[in-house]
């Protein structure tokens, strides 16, 4: 339909919501830092990257299960198989493409974590994160944890059961422990009839349903636009 053929006040409510969706979005970015610092104050150049934690496969569907970094609560949910694999490629990719970190990559990390387990099985996560990146000489580490990663059941434009995620990304300091940065999402695909306030993300997906992992990959972009970069 030809833009002069849509009446004005369709057109202003339209812009409306676009103002709105997008002041709101801006709101989301900031609340997800929980200190501000200068960049050169956090005195971070080599960072850690470790494997995604699918901690919903350990707890029954619906459970909430409370992040032991930052102490935010999710309901678990269920996950398809390698998700954990598939965000832990997505972070490193971004973390590669937009910083300038020295990077020491996930398979490290976990086998240190592991070699620290062996030895240990009191540490809590956070003291286990911050043990592995003191013996691989990190300045911080980054870890993610994944409480959904729910497949859509039907097709790009026809679905039963829209695709569903949860994760949260933490960034810690070795040396004091300190949590820099976090970013959390809890999203569920919804038409835009049912949630005009996501009308920039119903443009973007082209009016298609997503699958998890299309869901995945957007969420993980939009919660790194505040992540800390030298």
């Amino acid at each position: 339909m030809p833009e002069s053929a849509i009446p004005g006040s369709v057109r202003h409510f339209l812009l409306i919501l676009i103002v709105v969706n997008l002041c709101l979005a801006g709101c989301a970015y900031r609340r997800e830092i929980p200190v501000a610092e200068p960049l050169k104050a956090l005195n971070i150049k080599t960072l850690l990257v470790m494997p995604f934690d699918a901690a919903a496969e350990r707890y029954e569907i619906g459970t909430n299960i409370r992040c032991p970094m930052c102490g935010a609560v999710f309901p678990a949910g269920p996950v398809v198989p390698d998700a954990d694999s598939y965000m832990t490629r997505q972070l490193l990719t971004f973390l590669r493409a937009e910083t300038m970190y020295t990077l020491i990559p996930p398979g490290q990390g976990a086998r240190i974590r592991y070699k620290i387990l062996s030895e240990s099985l009191h540490l809590s996560e956070r003291d286990l994160v911050l043990e592995t990146g003191r013996k691989l000489k990190a300045d911080a580490v980054v870890s993610g944890t994944i409480y959904r990663f729910r497949e859509r059941v039907g097709t790009d434009f026809s679905v039963e059961t829209p695709a569903s995620v949860a994760f949260g990304i933490h960034l810690i300091r070795v040396d004091d422990g300190r949590l820099i940065w976090v970013g959390h999402s809890d999203e569920t695909q919804k038409s835009l009839s049912e949630n005009l306030f996501k009308l920039s993300a119903f443009i973007k997906s082209g009016g298609a349903w997503l699958t998890a992992e299309e869901l995945a990959g957007s969420e993980l972009n939009r919660v790194m636009a505040t992540f800390p970069v030298p």
